[in-house]
């Protein structure tokens, strides 16, 4: 993104010759599609026509020129009609005052800022109106598509007055809506748990655990990072000064030499090995076997420092020599990885909190390198503004820019994280308590059910058992009429004349329920049954 006035009296410099030719007087810009069209260079005269510099014929802004393809770049303005119409309204930008379509006085307009690629304008700059800096007076007011410009004023839709608001909140302004979206959710999920009710425990449970570690994270993210890489660079730093000093021994003093140096000497202070272990203690005396294990361990020349091993007072000056460039070695990658480290950690710290400055008023312009314009001053930071920010890796600038710096951002971000997970938990045990619920109700309808099916079944089957067998009592309906008498057997005129009087379980637990003893003769009844089988002189057996 660019200013308008940036751009003003900047040097053209063609791409083909090197030449200077022109410099930059004026913008024209399109009112009706919102767009730079080009740059005006030579402005009419009696005796001249304007001329003027498409837009298309740029190759690149820069902090210092413009370069353009061609002196054949600069052309009249008559050959671009678009163009020649806009020059011959003579319409005048500046000062004019910006309003809303209900009234509101958004400042007069004093420059505009345009993407330097496709010109579309992106937003203005203001002087005074509800919205200006204390301190600046100005304001940046969002570029509308129904921007509409008069002689005097300019209309934008009351909507561009919102866009100018500062809002900071965070999650804080989103817990408000919790409840709508509690509710959505709730439905949404009582129609799957229907389906899944036996893992509603394991869902919380799990839900639970991974919100722990998304706090644990969150707030201890960075701590370990940081730790984590100040241990690695001081392992890596440790072992290149003990390798640095090894070689540099071995170099003065040949290890053969060493060795035969270090037998049959007393040390005047501990030797560990690589491990940390102790190899031999203070004032023990150095034997072969001693000796050719240091060799191995990649220690000899420790063990022959520590024995009071010397050089010729040429070889020490070689040594101090050779000990000031390690050590401006050592000096140098500690600087650059406390560097690295710094910046590695700063970034991602910036990413993280970067969030913070969304709805915050940018307080100072924030630019690029190479002179573009990230944020203005007076704009509201938006979610384009922040990838933006992060495409040029300038979080931290526009994090200072809205007046925050990276500890307060990031504190913020740990705070709105576990607020935001918080009313997740939240909202997760409440819809899980309000499904379990559900699910209880529905269990108890089934079962409910089922103790239904299963009393008629065993009424049923009741029924089965007395029928055809004598009652122990007279039955009696509500009006004292007699059903069945002792004796009598239960049919199933009886059982429904029970059942429609009330008496059916009287009926049922009276049922004599003795196999009764009958004789043979007793057995054969006097008469045939309908269905009964007859025998003939012929002996086949004939069904009546």
């Amino acid at each position: 993104m660019l200013k308008g006035s940036d751009v003003i009296d900047k040097v053209v410099v063609t791409y083909d010759t090197g030449k200077k030719i022109v410099r930059i007087i004026d913008l024209i810009f399109d009112r009706e599609r919102n767009q730079l069209l080009g740059f005006l260079v030579a402005e009419k005269g009696l005796f001249r026509d304007a001329k003027i510099i498409p837009l298309q014929e740029v190759q690149a802004i820069g902090s210092d020129a413009i370069v353009v393809n061609s002196k054949e770049s600069v052309v009249k303005a008559y050959r671009v009609p678009v163009i020649k119409e806009i020059l011959h309204q003579n319409i005048v930008l500046r000062k004019k005052r910006i309003l809303t379509t209900e009234g509101l006085d958004l400042g007069g307009l004093v420059d505009l800022f345009f993407d330097e690629h496709s010109g579309l304008v992106e937003g203005y700059e203001v002087s005074g109106g509800v919205f200006a800096d204390a301190y600046s007076g100005r304001s940046f007011v969002p570029a509308s598509e129904t921007l509409k410009i008069g002689d005097d004023v300019a209309f934008v839709p009351p909507e561009t007055a919102q866009l100018m608001e500062e809002q900071v909140g965070g999650i804080r302004g989103a817990v408000q809506a919790t409840g709508d979206k509690l509710q959505d959710s709730a439905q949404t999920t009582n129609r799957r748990l229907q389906t899944a009710a036996q893992t509603v425990n394991e869902q919380l449970q799990s839900s639970v655990e991974k919100v722990n570690r998304g706090l644990q994270s969150a707030s201890q993210n960075a701590g370990e990072q940081l730790q984590a890489a100040t241990d690695a660079t001081g392992s890596k730093l440790q072992d290149f000064n003990r390798d640095a000093t090894a070689s540099l021994t071995n170099n003065l003093v040949d290890p053969a030499e060493q060795k035969v140096y270090v037998i049959g000497k007393c040390l005047d202070r501990d030797v560990l090995t690589p491990d940390g272990n102790v190899l031999l203690l203070k004032d023990q005396e150095v034997t072969l076997v001693n000796a050719e294990a240091a060799d191995r361990l990649g220690i000899l020349d420790e063990l022959y420092r520590a024995t009071g091993g010397s050089l010729t007072a040429n070889i020490s000056r070689n040594l101090q020599a050779a000990t000031a460039s390690v050590g401006n070695r050592i000096g140098s990658v500690t600087q650059n990885s406390t560097a690295s480290l710094r910046h590695s950690v700063d970034s991602l710290t910036a990413n993280v909190a970067i969030q913070q400055a969304r709805g915050r008023r940018v307080l100072r312009t924030v630019r690029t390198d190479d002179g573009l314009i990230i944020a203005a001053s007076g704009q509201i930071v938006t979610e384009s503004l922040v990838d933006r920010a992060q495409i040029y890796a300038k979080e931290a600038e526009l994090l200072n820019a809205v007046g925050l710096n990276l500890a307060t951002a990031v504190r913020s971000t740990a705070s709105d994280r576990w607020l935001e997970n918080k009313v997740q938990l939240g909202d997760r045990a409440s819809i899980a308590q309000e499904n379990l619920n559900t699910f209880w109700q529905a269990l108890k309808a089934k079962a409910e059910k089922l103790q239904g099916r299963s009393r008629r079944a065993m009424k049923n089957q009741r029924i089965e058992q007395a029928l055809g067998r004598p009652v122990t009592r007279v039955i009696l309906d509500p009006e004292d009429n007699v059903i069945l008498n002792v004796g009598e057997l239960i049919t199933h005129r009886a059982v429904s004349q029970a059942e429609t009087s009330g008496v059916l379980n009287i009926l049922l637990s009276s049922v004599y329920s003795k196999e009764p003893q009958i004789s043979d003769k007793e057995l054969r009844a006097s008469e045939h049954g309908t269905a009964a089988l007859v025998h003939h002189g012929n002996g086949r057996a004939i069904a009546t």
